[in-house]
């Protein structure tokens, strides 16, 4: 009987740890392609629970050679999904314009 209980709690605590963590993954699935949308191009790569949006911009006009200039755009979607983290890179004007967005969207909620 001993072994017939435990076996169940065990069945039971891995079902629910399964749940948690699908539940976890469609979260930041979630949250890793809204991001990935406002960022035409981005790409997403899955690490453990956690998942990253890279997006890079190459600011040159096509054809123009010199120094690269590159907009970058850095997103870690945390294991829920309940936060995000941004890095953010690139000429002034363009960082300038990110964070007014970001201040306009964060005003009107």
């Amino acid at each position: 009987m001993w072994h017939v209980v435990t076996h169940r709690e065990t069945t039971a605590r891995r079902a629910e740890l399964a749940a948690r963590q699908q539940a976890e993954e469609s979260g930041r699935r979630a949250v890793a392609e809204a991001v990935a949308g406002a960022l035409p191009g981005a790409r997403i790569e899955e690490q453990y629970r956690r998942t990253w949006i890279i997006w890079q911009h190459d600011v040159r006009p096509p054809g123009e050679r010199g120094p690269v200039q590159v907009d970058s755009v850095t997103v870690l979607v945390g294991a829920s999904g309940e936060g995000v983290q941004a890095e953010v890179s690139g000429r002034p004007s363009s960082v300038i314009s990110m964070l007014a967005a970001f201040a306009e969207e964060a005003v009107r909620e």
